[in-house]
């Protein structure tokens, strides 16, 4: 009995592969293989259906080096490419559970990988989603009080992109509709 057709050894080969799938680092690996594989595989193709050294099999040559340099040149910055990745996931999480200095901090990595611009945005968005939270939670004191008019104005303030401001825009359509 080959080895490969006992159940007892595809299973866990299956489950190992299917789970390979979900961690980042293999995915962005095979993203980079079909995209570069492909057209290595139509070149080959192209290449071994020519006349050795005529121009179209040159051409094809040349053009399948230029395929193989890129993708060596894509796996040689992929670590990096994986933990700025991790790292937006890791501060978007943040931000979404309303732990925005932690998101922050997480954020400020970003800046050791040499993606400056990157950090900025994402820390600015950071804090004008906690900028937003802190105007959505004075809002809703000031109508806790009573204070109608000023909470419309705070919470008119609150942008409508940030989660705060989608949560605002609910409470202006209650206090326009005369609920509060």
């Amino acid at each position: 009995m080959p080895i490969l057709q006992n159940p007892f050894i595809r299973l866990p080969v299956a489950i190992a592969v299917i789970a390979a799938l979900f961690y980042m680092p293999t995915r962005e690996f095979l993203k980079i293989t079909f995209i570069m594989g492909i057209p290595f595989i139509l070149l080959l193709g192209v290449n071994m259906r020519q006349q050795r050294w005529g121009f179209k099999w040159i051409l094809s040559a040349c053009l399948l080096l230029l395929v193989v340099g890129a993708y060596g040149y894509l796996l040689t910055d992929l670590p990096e490419r994986i933990e700025t990745r991790r790292i937006i996931s890791t501060g978007g999480a943040l931000v979404a559970e309303g732990k925005y200095d932690q998101a922050i901090a997480e954020y400020r990595q970003l800046g050791d990988l040499g993606q400056i611009d990157k950090m900025q945005d994402k820390i600015a968005q950071a804090e004008e989603e906690k900028q937003a939270a802190l105007n959505l939670e004075k809002g809703q004191e000031l109508l806790e009080k009573g204070s109608v008019t000023e909470a419309l104005q705070v919470l008119e303030s609150i942008p409508g992109h940030t989660r705060a401001g989608r949560k605002a825009g609910k409470i202006i359509t209650a206090i326009n509709k005369g609920e509060f």
